[in-house]
């Protein structure tokens, strides 16, 4: 690895699934060396989500690019040795086991930095180290039931890993951080982020603001008053916040009277009685086509888009001038489609180096680089301690 701000950092992951290992993605994505590690003869589930060609998944290439991967038995002593060498070299560990486990393994932030003082050790749980849930499994849509997100949707999940990915975001932005407290001589130290509670701070800011101000008068939710408006051949996505946006909206759709109707008037009334509100312009926009409604809702300078299916997404213009979706192939799934690091670095720019690594393909690059004999590789191989 040779670009990114992070270029020289390694980092040694251990998580499966999503919310630990989307971690160390943000971390490879921005130019950190990445050891992946996976179990000797079971595939992470992440291989086996969604379109599959041969060990690759349509998850697996975008979520493990610019990784390398290495099959080991950490339950083996050997295999445990092995980790403890690549950690005495790294700079963050990440692991996303049950509560309990690692210490189990002898591979909790206690032994690990033993070995390295200056590690950040990442824990990364469903609902944290300890309490009435601690021990009990747990995948994304059942934090999305937990945290209110459920019932902001109408009662119905997500589509998408969004607690996952919105806890792996903050593990990510905690990493950082204690790399640069690491960096002002604070030394390495232990992190620890949970499903719960960043899905509930991620819902806060919006969806709990009458809890977080119980004495004001209640106000209703975004998932009361933001909603697709559905024309004659499909949806737009439109809002108008602020109050001369919605004076706009009424010229252009030719209903200057809603303009000063009370009901409306304010951006506080619009939100009480955003009932009415949606009814009222749901019947308006109705009677447009998607382009007609566009063209009317950009001649007043609102916010809109229309709603495109996935497929429409990559012929989308500004998808295709920001040249977001990547497309490279792939040695083992042929074409891929990857979308490109979010943040742009004017002086350290990111780039795809590596391709999402086939199950063990980087295990003798690494036993290597740690010393080992081709004759120990070799014999580690024979005894299933590697893959």
């Amino acid at each position: 690895m040779g670009t990114g701000p992070l270029e020289g950092i390694t980092v040694v992951d251990v998580s499966s699934a999503v919310a630990g290992a989307w971690v160390s993605t943000q971390l490879a994505e921005m130019g950190a060396d990445v050891v992946l590690i996976e179990k000797v003869g079971a595939s992470d589930v992440m291989r086996l989500t969604g379109a599959i060609v041969g060990d690759q998944s349509g998850c697996w290439v975008q979520m493990h690019r610019n990784k390398r991967g290495i099959d080991l038995d950490i339950r083996d002593e050997r295999g445990r040795e092995i980790l403890l060498q690549l950690v005495e070299g790294a700079d963050v560990f990440v692991q996303n086991f049950r509560p309990g486990v690692a210490e189990r393994l002898r591979i909790g932030y206690d032994d690990l930095s033993a070995v390295n003082p200056d590690l950040v050790y990442l824990s990364v749980s469903g609902f944290g180290p300890d309490g009435p849930y601690a021990h009990q499994p747990v995948y994304d849509p059942i934090i999305q039931s937990l945290s209110g997100m459920t019932e902001a949707q109408g009662g119905d999940f997500v589509k998408s890993a969004t607690a996952d990915k919105t806890t792996a975001m903050t593990g990510a932005n905690a990493v950082l951080g204690a790399l640069l407290a690491r960096a002002n001589g604070a030394g390495g130290q232990h992190v620890e982020v949970n499903l719960l509670d960043s899905t509930l701070s991620w819902m806060w800011l919006d969806y709990f603001w009458n809890e977080s101000v119980p004495e004001a008068t209640p106000t209703p939710s975004y998932s009361e008053w933001y909603s697709p408006w559905e024309t004659t051949d499909g949806a737009v996505g439109a809002i108008w916040p602020s109050d001369d946006q919605y004076r706009r909206v009424c010229i252009a759709l030719d209903v200057p009277h809603l303009a000063d109707d009370p009901r409306f008037a304010t951006r506080e009334a619009r939100i009480r009685n955003s009932n009415e509100h949606q009814q009222e312009f749901a019947e308006l926009l109705g009677e447009f086509t998607t382009a007609e409604a566009l063209k009317l809702l950009e001649s007043a300078d609102v916010p809109c888009a229309p709603v495109l299916d996935i497929t429409e997404v990559f012929d989308d213009p500004q998808v295709k001038h920001n040249e977001t979706v990547l497309t490279h192939h792939h040695p083992v799934a042929g074409q891929v489609r990857t979308t490109r690091f979010p943040a742009r670095f004017s002086k350290t720019p990111t780039e795809l180096e590596r391709l999402a690594p086939t199950k063990g393909e980087h295990t003798d690059e690494v036993l290597a680089e740690l010393g080992r004999s081709p004759a120990e590789i070799a014999q580690l191989r024979n005894d299933g301690i590697v893959a």
